[in-house]
């Protein structure tokens, strides 16, 4: 099982989070998540800025004396280099960040230098990876503020397919894949589908998430965008506007294109896929994303929504994906302790939990506890 090693990096002292085909990182807001998430995209940064291109892959083992930003790409915003040491850490100079398997470690141990920079120095690197999911080529992201509805979308140069942090090529990555990509058998919905066109495989699972939504992608080459047209039940067959509909479509779209574009073994890392979604769309995104781990994408959500949960829950149930690939972090605070707790919790053959520790979405219990109270007290 892989683990996700943090020592001296914001909110963490010291700690090891697991990680398998599908992780759910969930818990109250300030408790380390981003800072999980944060940890990955900076590892990818360095591995991109840093590493050398060898056999089709980014190789790194030893420093080159180059630093590496805290802000800007990933949607990184960490400020300079004494904002990511713990507040009360005696040790304010090192940070290591890195990714550990069963009998394999990849870790960079940075220095802060004077702790005004914007960028952290790497000093040592442990390659003890073979197959180091951090090193292909492909790495998708997407960040809790996607871009909600345009008119049109930018176009640019991509190394890789991939859709933007923020969702900004989605309507360009369609259109240039739509008529020879091909989806992998273990990604499709195949109820729903209509066609072999790469928008169809998208319709198809846009119809599980948002029935009765569909979409058409479109290239202009003499201004150099692209742009999405929605239809949907009160549109008769008539394509509209992106900016004509809600929020959810844009938000939603972006993830079932990395999803269907991710190749096997490398990272798919979600924020909030529950945003601007109606809880039975927020179920079955949740299942999407379980699907698409069950498919080889090592898969990172983190979610504030049980409905995405409880979507998880359902793909194990049905057999869809092995409880075993699946982990849930619950991260907590601990008065106790110097720094966030994170809780794993498993998910059994038939889709229960193997834990409910307090606070892990337990606030609808509570609040109609509370609301039986009052009703009382009348």
């Amino acid at each position: 099982m892989k683990r996700i090693r943090i020592e001296n990096f914001k909110c963490f002292r010291e700690v090891a989070i697991p990680l398998r085909k599908l992780t759910i990182l969930a818990g109250a807001n300030g408790n380390g998540k981003s800072t999980a998430i944060q940890s990955l995209l900076f590892l990818r940064k360095t591995i991109e800025h840093c590493a050398k291109w060898e056999n089709d892959r980014f190789s790194y083992s030893k420093p080159n004396g180059l630093n590496v930003e805290l802000n800007g790409s990933y949607c990184l915003d960490l400020g300079n280099s004494d904002y990511v040491v713990p507040v009360d850490s005696d040790v304010r100079d090192v940070i290591t960040l890195g990714l550990l398997d069963e009998n394999s470690e990849f870790a960079v141990t940075y220095s802060t230098n004077t702790g005004q920079e914007l960028w952290l120095t790497p000093k040592k690197i442990a390659n003890r990876y073979s197959n180091n999911p951090l090193c292909h080529q492909e790495f998708y992201y997407l960040n809790a503020e996607r871009i909600g509805p345009r008119m049109s979308q930018n176009i640019k140069f991509y190394d890789y397919p991939n859709v933007g942090f923020k969702g900004e090529y989605t309507a360009q990555i369609i259109s240039s894949l739509n008529w020879d990509f091909k989806v992998e058998d273990a990604k499709v919905n195949s109820e729903n589908l209509l066609g072999g066109r790469f928008e169809h495989h998208i319709n198809a699972w846009l119809e599980f998430v948002l029935p009765g939504v569909s979409i058409m992608s479109h290239f202009d080459d003499k201004t150099h965008t692209a742009r999405i047209e929605v239809q949907n039940s009160y549109s008769k067959g008539n394509a509209i506007v992106s900016t004509n509909t809600g929020f959810g479509i844009s938000y939603v779209l972006p993830i079932i294109v990395s999803g269907l574009i991710a190749k096997k073994d490398r990272f798919l890392i979600v924020e909030n896929p529950e945003a601007h979604l109606h809880p039975f769309a927020q179920s079955r995104i949740g299942q999407f994303l379980a699907v698409i781990a069950n498919a080889g994408v090592n898969v990172i959500v983190e979610t504030h929504s049980d409905h995405v949960i409880n979507g998880i829950q359902i793909t194990v149930a049905q057999q869809k994906v092995k409880p075993e690939d699946v982990c849930i972090n619950f991260f907590q605070q601990d008065d106790a302790s110097a720094q966030p707790t994170v809780t794993p919790i498993g998910v059994k053959e038939k889709g229960e939990l193997t834990g409910w520790p307090k606070g892990f979405f337990d606030q609808t219990q509570i609040d109609y506890s509370h609301l039986i109270q009052l009703r009382r007290n009348v």
